[in-house]
Order: C-alpha cells, then structure tokens, then sequence
C-alpha cells in the first residue's frame, strides 16, 4: 500500500460535502471495491455483500478473482448504473466523471485499492471540483476524502471503470 502524506494537503474544506458518502470497507481488506459499488449505489456494505454473493461471489475474500468488470457492471446495473469496461488512465484527466479508479496499484501483481473518483463538474460546465472518496479504513481520517489538482496528484490512478445512470427510456 502506499504511505499517506505527513502533511495534510489534500483534505477538503469543512464546508465541502461530497455527492458520494464514503463508506469504509471495513476490516476485510479485499472489499474495496465492494465498498465503491456501495458509495456509487447508496447503499449499505452489508446489502451490496448479498446482492454480489447472490451474483455468485464467494462469503469469504479474497474477491479479486470474482469481483471482475462484467462482475462489478451486474452489481451496479441492478441500481439503475451503467459501468464501462477497465479502462488504462494516465492521470484523473482520462477519467469519466464518475468512475471506480485504481490506485496503488502493482503491475507486477496486477491489483490495486479502489476508490470513487467525481469531477463534479456544474450545471454550465465551465467549474468542476474533482474529488476522490478512498474506502481504505487505515488511511489516515483526514484523506478519506481528497480534492484538489496536489492532493489527488499524491493518490494517481492506474486504471478506472467509469459508471453513469442507465437510460431508462432506452429501447421505449
């Protein structure tokens, strides 16, 4: 895993509320991106737990083997999501607005640490506030949530999966 940063750079303002709530993976140091798909559904780790081992994921991790592109676009497509393929990304530039981004992540053994990337870009599309929610429990409290050109240049992305909501007069 990568070190976190002695100096706090990349935590947002108090007055700053993130779109997604983050939601801590918990002890289970497999279910990062688990946690993601929660953050991006609104809802609960547990609820997300059997809604993926009702997809056929194992009770217990690790979940990398199972928890797959075609694996994660199931779990979201059942609340009203569309996620792309895996996708290589340079820098959070590469990004979809919304996505499920790769950091830390080790070529060598082909996995990272998940965690929401939103570039909560407003209505005109002329500002956009680009922030990252890391379910990761042991990073320190105050990078749970980063923002900022610095901050998320601490934290790059290796690969992303972008997610939008599904069009629900498509094929009407």
């Amino acid at each position: 895993m990568a070190s976190t940063p002695a100096t706090n750079t990349a935590a947002p303002g108090a007055s700053f509320k993130p779109f997604f709530q983050r939601i801590s993976q918990g002890d289970d140091r497999h279910a990062d991106v688990l946690a993601c798909c929660a953050m991006l559904c609104n809802k609960s780790l547990a609820d997300i737990f059997k809604q993926a081992e009702a997809l056929g994921l194992p009770k217990v991790g690790p979940y990398w083997l199972y928890a797959d592109g075609d694996f994660i676009a199931r779990l979201l497509a059942a609340h009203g999501l569309v996620a792309t393929v895996w996708k290589e990304a340079k820098s959070y530039n590469d990004l979809s607005e919304v996505s499920l981004a790769l950091v830390s992540y080790d070529e060598s053994y082909e996995v990272g640490r998940a965690v929401i990337y939103h570039r909560n870009t407003s209505a005109d599309g002329k500002t956009a506030q680009p922030y990252v929610v890391d379910p990761y429990p042991h990073t320190d409290s105050k990078l749970h949530v980063r923002m900022g050109t610095a901050a998320l240049a601490e934290l790059p992305p290796s690969w992303y999966i972008g997610v939008t909501q599904m069009n629900k007069t498509a094929g009407k």
